[in-house]
């Protein structure tokens, strides 16, 4: 039996087309995702343990350690600021970001994935393998023991050294006069 016979001469035309945009779509459909995929940030889990051996590994660069989360009003403001000292200081300076949502909560997670895609930070963020106090003993006690509150910056010098401890959202001004001085010193001062 032909489709003329079934639907009319003027409705093969039309199944046609409606065939063919459904055969691009499922071809098209698999691809699109794969893209989305790949341009979402990669964000690996670290232990405490994790962030000394980060720190460890950029011997030679002032570390710029900063803790944050997509819940905290403070961190959003002083992300971009963050991303500006690692723009400007790129060879004397290592941003090392670390998340503090949930790891073991999907929109926790969903929404961490989109706040680094629509900013796209030029620097690696991890996030905390816990959000328990033992995870933010592990990293300073002192954390742990002011209230564990977010954004909270340490900043090291060249040989590894802790410098600066903060528990509050610092500005561009605050950074640099921070990190300015270290970058003049070598890694054995």
């Amino acid at each position: 039996m032909k489709l003329s016979s079934m639907f009319g001469e003027r409705a093969v035309p039309k199944l046609f087309s409606v065939a063919l945009v459904a055969l691009a779509f499922v071809a098209v459909s698999p691809r699109m995702a794969r893209a989305q995929a790949a341009s979402a940030p990669e964000m690996k889990v670290v232990t405490p343990k994790d962030v000394h051996a980060l720190i460890a590994a950029n011997k030679g660069k002032v570390v710029f350690l900063n803790f944050f989360a997509t819940y905290c009003a403070p961190c959003h403001k002083e992300f971009p600021d963050i991303m500006k000292l690692q723009d400007k200081y790129k060879s004397d300076v290592q941003v090392i970001e670390i998340s503090m949502n949930d790891v073991t909560d999907a929109s926790d997670k969903a929404e961490m994935t989109k706040y680094l895609t629509e900013t796209k930070p030029p620097f690696a963020v991890y996030i905390a393998s816990s959000i328990d106090d033992d995870f933010y003993k592990g990293v300073d006690a002192r954390w742990a023991e002011q209230g564990e509150a977010l954004p909270m910056t340490m900043i090291f010098d060249r040989s590894g050294k802790e410098v600066h401890f903060y528990q509050k959202a610092l500005t561009f001004e605050e950074m640099e006069h921070d990190v300015a001085p270290l970058i003049s010193q070598s890694a054995s001062d």
